[in-house]
């Protein structure tokens, strides 16, 4: 009877020891992952830093690429628009006999003038 207890005592203390064996392993590999995270999340808070300052400066930058897009539809349609009436009023000029020609030169040349100055 004392021989059975006494076996199945030590069989316990097996068991407890590789549990506790198991536990102080699983206690290391713990305590190694965490100074990994301890060392990796500087880096990843510099990292997320970056990127929310890259996003940022991206959506202003798309801000403002609308705002040069609307900007030079604008001016094209101001140009298309000057330029359609000046060429009318060029071929209605030159339709007209030779006395013309001089309001047709005067007319092509306010024509370079507020092209130079529309851009």
């Amino acid at each position: 009877m004392y021989l059975f207890i006494a076996i199945i005592f030590i069989a316990e203390l097996i068991i407890a020891c590789t549990v506790i064996n198991f536990i102080v392993k699983a206690d290391r590999a713990v305590r190694k992952y965490n100074e990994c995270v301890k060392v990796f999340n500087p880096l990843a808070m510099m990292c997320l830093q970056y990127v929310r300052c890259m996003v940022s400066a991206f959506s202003k930058s798309f801000g403002e690429f609308v705002v040069f897009v609307k900007k030079k539809q604008e001016q094209v349609i101001y140009k298309a628009i000057v330029i359609i009436a000046i060429y009318s009023f060029l071929f209605l000029f030159k339709i007209k006999s030779d006395k013309a020609s001089k309001i047709y030169r005067l007319v092509g040349a306010i024509r370079d003038i507020a092209i130079d100055f529309a851009v």
